[in-house]
């Protein structure tokens, strides 16, 4: 095999190797992007909860602020 054939040969052999690395860069951004989904999709289920929490202490609260100005004639 000539010089010219040599880098040919070594040239097709980077290609390939870049080509294997892009792959399996690829293959870790999909990963990568399905942990964020999982975390994206947990981190709005506690909002949820914490939410409709909330919600439910500010009525029992509202109530009860309601009861105390009642007792004391601010009604």
């Amino acid at each position: 095999m000539d010089a010219a054939g040599k880098l040919l040969y070594k040239s097709v052999e980077l290609g390939e190797e870049s080509v294997s690395i892009g792959k399996k860069t690829l293959e870790k951004q999909d990963m990568m992007l399905e942990k964020q989904d999982d975390t994206i999709g947990e981190i709005r289920g506690l909002r949820e909860d914490l939410k409709s929490f909330i919600e439910e202490r500010f009525d029992r609260l509202e109530r009860e602020i309601e009861i105390i100005k009642a007792k004391l004639g601010m009604l």
